[in-house]
């Protein structure tokens, strides 16, 4: 973890935390101190105007801005809507899907949200032609959130995932998830692993190996419900095996390594 010379506040109150930076107002106050305290050294500055930067984006463990560090290095150029790739991070990719990739008409975006009707922000999302890689990053976070916190969830489920659960039938025992176990036992899990509707379409959950909960959590779903085909699509991978798959692939990550894997908060 880095100094931090302005430690700030949490929820504004308390005495001052040594892993929040300052006690920014505005998503330009946080994006300047993102860009000076948090970003690795050979990572471009973020702009708030591209990226919508979470609540928490300013706090040192922040999984928003890990996700950004490993992967805005494997990336060259902005378009105003999508990123291009650069052939580090196709390779990286194709090994986890098993599949090579060609560079042409690739793209990624952090805090990617589909055309659903649904809205949900992936951490990190590539695509080539059929090819799709939706990413849900974990860092400090001690578990996968169990429950919809929307205002109506049977509505919801109803309306929006009951659907999409009907195009996913092959990932699933029984072909289905209850909506009892969607909506309150594994909510996050679930609606992520529905956005992988054919053998194309891969859905990763990324998190520390030390983070038992996570992976007994994961495990529990995965068994309890994905088919083997599912099993294929949906895979959580620790952060310590991508990071040595970049090894793999000579790409230099020490920085990030040596950043967060080295310290585990």
């Amino acid at each position: 973890m880095p100094e931090n010379p302005i430690p700030g506040l949490w929820q504004q109150k308390g005495q001052p935390r040594t892993h929040i930076l300052g006690n920014p107002s505005t998503s330009e106050q946080k994006a300047e101190l993102i860009n000076k305290y948090s970003l690795l050294p050979n990572v471009p500055s973020i702009d708030c105007n591209t990226i919508h930067l979470h609540q928490y984006a300013h706090h040192l463990n922040s999984s928003q801005i890990m996700c950004y560090n490993f992967f805005r290095p494997l990336i060259e150029s902005y378009d105003g809507k999508m990123y291009k790739p650069k052939d580090s991070l196709l390779n990286l990719i194709g090994m986890e899907i098993d599949q090579e990739i060609e560079p042409h008409g690739a793209v990624c975006n952090f805090e990617y949200i589909d055309d659903s009707a649904e809205n949900t922000n992936f951490d990190f999302y590539f695509k080539k032609e059929d090819v799709e890689v939706f990413f849900e990053i974990k860092y400090t976070e001690r578990e996968f959130s169990k429950k919809s916190s929307a205002k109506d969830p049977h509505a919801q489920y109803e309306s929006i995932y009951k659907p999409m659960i009907e195009n996913t039938k092959e990932l699933f025992i029984g072909e289905t998830i209850s909506e009892q176990d969607f909506n309150n036992e594994y909510y996050q899990l679930a609606r992520n692993s529905i956005r992988a509707t054919s053998a194309d379409k891969h859905v990763f959950f990324v998190c520390p190996k030390e983070h038992e909960e996570l992976i007994n959590q994961f495990v529990e779903f995965s068994d309890k419900y994905l088919t083997e085909k599912g099993k294929e699509r949906i895979k959580l991978i620790t952060w310590e095996d991508l990071v040595q798959d970049a090894y793999r692939l000579g790409i230099n990550v020490n920085e990030f390594a040596n950043r967060y894997l080295a310290f585990m908060p």
